[in-house]
């Protein structure tokens, strides 16, 4: 675990309402203020990617006194690294790693960002709305605004869930 200096991602998704078609969204506002600390760490592609995401997630959210429910982020890295391990490798015949950022902005606010090397996301809308596996359903139900993106290099994609402050209130 490393700290680094705020940075600001390539670009910042808008946020998926519930029936959205299953594409990518374009550069918008759900990342309300600026980023002023960040936690990179890179996953292999394995089983394994899980549960190194959630004691990275732990550690990073205690020592960065968040001020959300860490239990509530915790199970949702969970969640996006498992799709990522699962769907995440484009078919090209070499899986490539994961990488998961945390990141807390000026508003207290996380943004978790899991990418991942296949740039296609089939099936986002139903599997946001629970019509397939549950996973992606209940991140809103842990309080997480979900949503994904292609980065400016266009040949990998980056899910995103921001989670605000306090208690989560299902």
């Amino acid at each position: 675990m490393r700290p680094t200096a705020a940075v600001s991602p390539d670009t910042r998704p808008a946020p998926i309402s519930y029936g959205t078609p299953a594409r990518p969204v374009s550069y918008d506002t759900v990342c309300e203020s600026p980023v002023v600390q960040e936690w990179l760490l890179d996953l292999p592609p394995t089983g394994s990617a899980t549960s190194l995401a959630r004691v990275h997630t732990r550690a990073c959210l205690t020592v960065l006194d968040w001020s959300g429910s860490i239990h509530a982020a915790t199970k949702i890295v969970d969640r996006v690294v498992r799709n990522a391990v699962a769907h995440g490798n484009p078919g090209t015949g070499q899986a490539a790693g994961i990488r998961l950022r945390l990141a807390v902005t000026e508003k207290r606010q996380l943004l978790i960002d899991v990418s991942d090397s296949n740039p296609s996301f089939p099936g986002f809308g139903e599997a946001a709305l629970g019509h397939k596996e549950r996973g992606l359903w209940e991140i809103h139900h842990l309080g997480g605004t979900l949503s994904w993106f292609l980065p400016q290099n266009a040949d990998s994609k980056t899910v995103r869930v921001m989670l605000a402050p306090g208690p989560v209130t299902p």
